[in-house]
């Protein structure tokens, strides 16, 4: 929990439901799970695989879990760095229910930073995160997830941390009816509580070396949520079909914080299956009736294939799915990677739903938005979210400010510098908002070399076209083709190519993302042996089965390429625009 000043807290239990009282300093904000808890304790937070849970038995769970997380806080850690000596993370791995919840409030509630992690990332990814964010433990939500931390932990003698085990038995088990009136639980340690402090470290590819911590502040959450609840109308009687990995924003900000302050119900399904989401999307039979759904365009890829394989041969099943998704689901919102029109114009035909498409990133959540009610257009992100202020630029080395702008805009407004104010403006875009992250972790040089001179706009890298006749905003892509955006990851070529290169049978190697209309952009490994007898042993399956030792499952190479030489031009560098069509 995060406080400026002493909070107490008091829980008055009656017979048929929780009363939760606050008392608040004047000058300390709440932080962003405290409200869900106080207005709606008896409502239903989340429904997961197998169990329900309300606001109220959320909150008393993390509680009870926080109570084993403050000795661990209140063990003073020696760091050279000044910087990061007052902080304390917990990496939490937990599945996707009701233990990651409890997880993560119990930290916050304990003055701690979380780190979200994936099963899907090798140990070797794990041991990176864990010493890399100063973890003081580990919390683990499964006996899977338990068997993967002794294997990271086992493998890396330099890491000495304690795994605090939540499985479901735990959580439903433990008992709610404990007097905690009384508890006090923060007591004197040199953590900060205020709003300001940190929240979330959540870790993204770089273009660059290894990958980098993004922090994000309490602030910066609120801001987030506060946004999207404006731009897309979040209430407390929404319902959210959560298909996503928690350790990204959209799974994490986008699809579970945001629904949680607001006091709407999560049906939570531990990983995607297409026809169980399906059966939440359009089965009469479920009390709670899905309202909203959001995922990358390769799940919708894969419900479009699906639906095509089970229900549409029908006539009067087509119906069914198009009455039900149409008049019972008031939002479907697409993210994280372009949105092919075909995947749009097709989920239209099924649906009757036109996808609302928008664009984040991990460094400045999200960014533009098609409009809620209006018109949305295929290929396009709309303009910027309520309090963003975005801004196309050119690099000019001789302005002050290293660059030219040619187009200004918030969510209401739109300003054209540039000569032609008719024909589409391309260049890079900048992104200014409370949404921005503070930081990456322990790495000076390179957070400041992502925001403008004056530190004012955040640096995205990607390439942005504003459309004036529409007077919306298109993304075009990365400028730097370092950068894979495959089924809603961003993924470091340069991460891959550093793995391959250390395979014995390859002497040279690139990396590359080529379109594709199921994952966006799908990996490609250009390879050239060491040897011509050894080209049986660089097939995908077998670069695959390699590289899963050391990259998460969804940077796996897709295909493999086999050439002679790679092309280079007069310096030796890979013109890597140049090598992708070549090997298209």
């Amino acid at each position: 929990m995060i406080y400026s000043r002493t909070v107490i807290l008091s829980i008055r239990r009656s017979v048929s439901h929780l009363k939760f009282s606050f008392r608040f300093s004047s000058t300390t904000s709440r932080p962003i799970y405290y409200e869900p808890v106080s207005r709606y304790a008896n409502r239903v937070a989340l429904i997961d695989h197998s169990s329900s849970y309300t606001y109220g038995q959320l909150y008393s769970l993390s509680r009870q879990l926080s109570r084993r997380l403050v000795p661990l806080c209140q063990q003073q850690k020696s760091t050279d760095d000044t910087s990061t000596r007052h902080h304390v993370q917990f990496g939490i791995l937990c599945p996707n229910d009701a233990s990651f919840i409890v997880a993560m409030w119990a930290s916050w509630m304990a003055g701690a930073t979380v780190v979200p992690l994936s099963s899907h990332h090798p140990p070797s990814s794990l041991a990176y995160f864990l010493t890399d964010a100063q973890c003081r433990g580990v919390i683990v939500g499964s006996d899977a997830n338990n068997e993967l931390i002794k294997t990271t932990l086992k493998g890396n003698a330099q890491i000495d941390l304690p795994i605090i085990n939540i499985t479901k038995k735990n959580l439903s088990t433990a008992s709610l009816n404990e007097d905690i009136s009384d508890d006090l639980l923060l007591t004197t340690t040199n953590i900060d509580r205020t709003q300001r402090s940190n929240a979330l470290i959540i870790y993204t590819s770089g273009t660059s070396g290894k990958p980098k911590g993004c922090v994000l502040t309490f602030d910066t959450v609120q801001a987030h949520v506060d946004s999207m609840i404006k731009a897309w109308r979040w209430t407390k009687d929404d319902v959210i079909l959560h298909v996503l990995p928690l350790h990204h924003v959209h799974g994490l900000i986008n699809a579970l914080l945001t629904p949680l302050y607001i006091g709407a119900t999560i049906l939570m399904l531990p990983n995607f299956d297409a026809s169980k989401a399906w059966e939440h999307l359009v089965h009469p039979g479920f009390e709670q009736h899905v309202t909203v759904f959001t995922a990358v365009p390769t799940i919708y890829s894969k419900l479009i294939k699906d639906y095509e394989t089970k229900l549409a041969s029908r006539p009067q099943t087509r119906d069914f799915v198009r009455d039900q998704c149409s008049h019972m689901i008031r939002l479907m919102m697409s993210g994280s990677a372009a949105l092919p029109e075909s995947i749009q114009q097709r989920w239209y035909e099924i649906t009757g739903h036109t996808l609302l498409e928008r664009y984040g990133m991990t460094e400045c959540g999200m960014a533009l938005t098609n409009p809620l009610n209006g018109e949305r257009i295929s290929g396009t992100v709309g303009r910027p979210m309520p309090g963003v202020t975005i801004r196309i630029v050119k690099e000019n080395p001789s302005s002050p400010q290293g660059y030219d702008t040619l187009v200004e805009a918030d969510s209401d407004n739109t300003k054209v510098e540039a000569s032609s104010k008719e024909e589409p403006i391309e260049g890079e875009l900048l992104i200014q908002s409370p949404t921005l992250f503070k930081e990456y972790w322990r790495k000076r040089n390179e957070t400041r070399a992502t925001f403008t001179a004056d530190g004012s706009f955040f640096k995205t890298g990607d390439i942005c076209r504003y459309i004036p006749g529409k007077n919306v905003f298109a993304i075009r892509g990365r400028q730097s083709m370092d950068i894979i955006k495959r089924a809603g990851y961003k993924i470091s070529a340069l991460d891959i190519e550093r793995v391959l290169l250390d395979n014995k049978n390859i002497s040279e190697c690139s990396v590359v993302g080529i379109d594709d209309s199921t994952l966006g952009q799908k990996i490609v490994a250009v390879v050239v042996p060491k040897s011509p007898n050894k080209t049986d042993e660089l097939t995908t399956d077998k670069i695959r089965q390699y590289s899963k030792q050391s990259l998460p499952s969804y940077s796996l190479p897709d295909s493999v390429a086999i050439l002679e030489q790679i092309p280079r031009n007069a310096m030796g560098k890979v013109n890597k625009k140049e090598l992708a069509r070549l090997i298209v």
